[in-house]
């Protein structure tokens, strides 16, 4: 078996092991090759930096679709550090260790042996090169669904992070415990064209205000008075 035969077998065995249709090998070589392996041999077919750039976009898309549909009536402000704490190096290389493409990556000798392999860098981006590969391979929805499956453990992560801080649920539960009535939150301002309101939303606990909050959104605004409204009942927090 040649060289060129043994490469297409082991990037199908990648791709059927993480449940990938593959339609033109080269594409996936590409994706898994480095630019000193380029530098070195003329039989490399290019190195993965353009498909990083559009794994990268793809990604991105991918995790801001999942969040805008599972977790309904955020603000702009809070889907972007959600985005930001998923699509990031760390996470990306993470991901991309847990998956084992690394052993797939061909390097040059030079990067090998300064140990580039074990970069993170190098790890994450070879990660969005094969998300790029197989959205060009297989599409959008194809791709979408593999950047989510792979993807899982970190977006339960962040569902996780939301419901640790939903200060009104907390402030509800804490309603419950002093067995008082549930929380009422009413609009007390709202400013602005209807494409960027801003809302002020104070919170009454015991028949009076307990807190009050701002935000582009009614859920921000509630979240932040019930905040307010915790702090004000001795809850503290970082």
């Amino acid at each position: 078996m040649s060289e060129a035969d043994n490469r297409v077998r082991e990037i199908k065995g990648l791709l059927d092991r993480l449940g990938l249709p593959m339609g033109d090998p080269a594409l996936f070589d590409q994706a898994l090759t480095h630019s000193s392996r380029v530098a070195e041999s003329k039989d490399a077919p290019g190195d993965y930096e353009s498909l990083e750039f559009l794994g990268d976009a793809v990604l991105g898309l991918s995790v801001a679709h999942h969040l805008f549909h599972t977790l309904p009536d955020c603000t702009p402000g809070e889907y972007s550090r959600m985005r930001a704490s998923l699509v990031n190096r760390r996470v990306v290389a993470r991901v991309a260790r847990e998956l084992d493409i690394v052993p797939l990556i061909r390097l040059g000798k030079g990067e090998e042996l300064s140990g580039g392999r074990r970069r993170t860098a190098l790890m994450a981006d070879c990660l969005e090169s094969l998300i790029g590969a197989v959205y060009l391979d297989s599409g959008w929805q194809t791709a979408h669904e593999f950047v989510i499956r792979v993807f899982a453990r970190e977006l339960a992560r962040v569902h996780e992070a939301d419901r640790v801080w939903d200060f009104k649920s907390r402030l509800q539960n804490l309603c419950h415990a002093e067995h008082i009535d549930l929380p009422s939150f009413v609009v007390v301002r709202s400013d602005g064209p209807d494409h960027k309101k801003k809302f002020e939303i104070e919170v009454h606990l015991r028949g009076r205000p307990a807190g009050r909050g701002k935000g582009l959104s009614k859920k921000e605004a509630e979240q932040r008075a019930a905040r307010q409204a915790l702090e004000n009942e001795g809850m503290c927090f970082d």
